[in-house]
């Protein structure tokens, strides 16, 4: 791990009760890269961004950001400068689509005016402004999907953390958001359990296993025939940009 990184992973466990979600990971982000957390289910990457943006506490070893210690920051600057789309329920009933994507803006001090041209401008990328003034309760899972998206791209951090981004969104919108935080040019860590999704955004990854470390670096180096049959179970190579499975083992 070098200075040049935005974040660091620092010998992160986690413990819950008798069980080890997380042993002893450790990696870097390096700023301005979209970077992939792979790995199969229970690997632990939603445990690890839940640490990461600070919905739950390592039980050893530290985040760094910016070079200081997460527990440094003043919760109110690092949610302004590391955002999250997250996997959690969330009841929006008698919140409208602009009072959501607001919501995420309360870490930044913008004038109303600006506060609502971000939420427009964000609600326009995702295809929902015309419904901005809608009940947020009323729409479908794909659609509140795309309205947590807003929600962050309104917020636009410096470090993006995006927990399965593609959850619950068809084909087009899964190319169209990832692109649009693409074009941001800011730093992203995104889980994917799509390893096609994960190939055309990003050029390196973190591969979990059991909450172990597995592999880091460039994809060609992480998603190995090796690797990828002992921690996925199939049988699969990563040639020209593109993973090519035949089958399970």
């Amino acid at each position: 791990m070098g200075s040049e990184a935005l974040a660091e992973i620092r010998n992160v466990s986690l413990w819950k009760g008798k069980s080890r979600i997380l042993d002893d990971v450790s990696f870097s982000i390096a700023p301005g890269r979209f970077q992939a957390l792979l790995g199969p289910n229970g690997a632990g990457k939603s445990s690890l961004m839940r640490i990461l943006y600070r919905a739950e506490k390592p039980s050893s070893g530290a985040v760094h950001f910016e070079g200081r210690t997460q527990r440094d920051w003043p919760r109110r600057a690092y949610a302004a400068r590391v955002g999250a789309l997250v996997q959690e329920a969330v009841n929006l009933s008698g919140l409208s689509l602009r009072n959501v994507v607001g919501l995420g803006l309360l870490p930044l001090s913008l004038s109303r005016g600006e506060a609502d041209e971000r939420c427009m401008d964000a609600l326009e990328t995702v295809g929902l402004a015309a419904r901005a003034g809608e009940d947020a309760g009323y729409l479908s899972g794909g659609e509140q999907q795309r309205l947590f998206f807003a929600q962050l791209l309104a917020l636009d951090p410096e470090i993006y953390l995006l927990d399965e981004p593609h959850n619950h969104l068809d084909l087009h919108y899964q190319y169209v958001l990832l692109e649009a935080v693409r074009a941001r040019g800011k730093t992203v860590l995104a889980s994917f359990h799509d390893l096609t999704l994960a190939t055309r955004f990003c050029d390196r990854a973190v591969l979990l296993d059991h909450g172990r470390l597995a592999a880091e670096g460039p994809l060609h180096d992480v998603l190995t025939p090796e690797r990828m049959a002992e921690v996925y179970r199939v049988d699969a190579r990563f040639d020209d940009g593109v993973v090519r499975i035949t089958g399970a083992l």
